[in-house]
């Protein structure tokens, strides 16, 4: 099994990593885990339709970071 680790940050852009989570939570040989910033859940909440909730439960493991 592949663990991948997505690091989602206050640049613009975080649509590609909500993307990148969405195509690889059907892939079974990928188990990801999420890194969001406090600057990244702004730039989701202020530049995606998704909440950081949403995008959270796409990732099999998510991490906070203060």
């Amino acid at each position: 099994m592949t663990r991948l680790v997505i690091g989602v940050t206050g640049a613009s852009g975080s649509i590609y990593g909500i993307r990148l989570l969405e195509v690889l939570r059907g892939s079974v040989d990928v188990q990801t885990h999420l890194v969001i910033s406090a600057a990244g859940k702004r730039t989701i909440v202020e530049e995606t339709s998704y909440s950081v909730a949403d995008v959270e439960a796409l990732a099999h493991h998510r991490y906070d970071v203060p």
